[in-house]
């Protein structure tokens, strides 16, 4: 059940490596959004607007030279903090200490639950991940695990899975049965509905996709490209499924790779931040996003703003 001051059910999706390329080639975020009824949403207009949503091209860099990296780019993004002038240069992978105490004191998800919002993440965890990451003095989780933990979000687990309730990263556990495990293979319509069941729980739910990165740092282009559609698939379902008045996805990534197949590395292309919604307050919330340490705030605007609407909150979002 929702509490009455929130606005909106809200998924954050954040894929990670998905920057806007040129209108004039391959640019697979906005072929994401094409089922939304908004392919003229234009990467070299952003911000743009359509009545199913809306699309900004954020800064990634940080105004720093160099090439933006997962470490920095997350933490700005679920911080609200320019982490690479932070630190004062781009940080690969893991959060080393600076960055792990500005997500334990700033992060998105806790600020979320300090207001009294439902939060939650969709990720399916296994004990054995946390069990390889025990010991030694350096940080070995990355920015989403840490940001979950630190707001004291319960993890999801085979439990939640066999219930319907949990998905893995990439939604259809292929990318799961490379790395060795055991789930079968589901389509990008269950993941849908995996999901619509985990939105009935909370207010606010985060999912982390990161197999686009690493199949574009291989060069794996034709499982990057089936990977990219079954998100789109996916998305395509959640419109099906969800009410665009009471639901906003919020698609949104870290740094550019997998837009340039000439690459295998990160970019400093924009990043896009599309919302898929029809909720005029949530839209107006996020005016004058510019870069990945805007969006915390924007989203913190977006719950703290009463829902313009009779009628709330709905009895059946659905």
């Amino acid at each position: 059940m929702q509490t009455a001051h929130t606005p909106i059910k809200f998924l954050l999706f954040f894929i990670d490596g998905l920057g806007l390329g040129s209108a004039e080639e391959e640019n697979p975020a906005l072929e994401l959004l094409a089922d939304w009824g908004i392919p003229q949403l234009s990467a070299q207009a952003a911000p743009s607007t359509h009545p199913s949503g809306q699309l900004f091209a954020l800064d990634a860099t940080g105004g720093l030279p160099g090439i933006p990296q997962s470490a920095t780019g997350q933490a700005s993004l679920m911080c609200g903090e320019n982490a690479p002038a932070l630190l004062g240069y781009h940080l690969t992978a893991l959060p080393n200490e600076p960055l792990v105490n500005l997500i334990q004191t700033h992060n998105l998800m806790s600020a979320l639950a300090q207001q009294g919002i439902n939060v939650t993440a969709s990720n399916l965890y296994s004990q054995e991940f946390f069990q390889a990451r025990q010991g030694g003095t350096r940080n070995r989780l990355p920015v989403s695990t840490l940001c979950i933990q630190s707001s004291q979000t319960p993890f999801r687990f085979k439990k939640d899975y066999e219930e319907g309730r949990a998905l893995f990263a990439d939604l259809t556990n292929r990318f799961l049965l490379e790395r060795g495990g055991s789930l079968p293979i589901i389509t990008p319509k269950e993941a849908a509905h995996r999901m619509v069941n985990i939105l009935q729980e909370a207010d606010f739910v985060f999912h982390e996709l990161f197999s686009t990165d690493s199949y574009a740092h291989k060069g794996r282009h034709q499982d990057l490209q089936l990977c990219l559609s079954e998100i789109r698939e996916f998305l395509a379902h959640l419109k099906m499924l969800t009410n665009p008045q009471e639901l906003c996805i919020a698609l949104v990534s870290d740094h550019g790779n997998c837009e340039d197949p000439s690459s295998a590395n990160h970019n400093r292309n924009p990043v896009p931040l599309a919302l898929l919604t029809e909720n005029q307050a949530v839209l107006d919330a996020f005016q004058g996003v510019e870069a990945l340490e805007d969006v915390k705030s924007a989203l913190l605007a977006a719950f703290a703003r009463p829902h313009e609407q009779e009628g709330y909150p709905p009895s059946d979002w659905l």
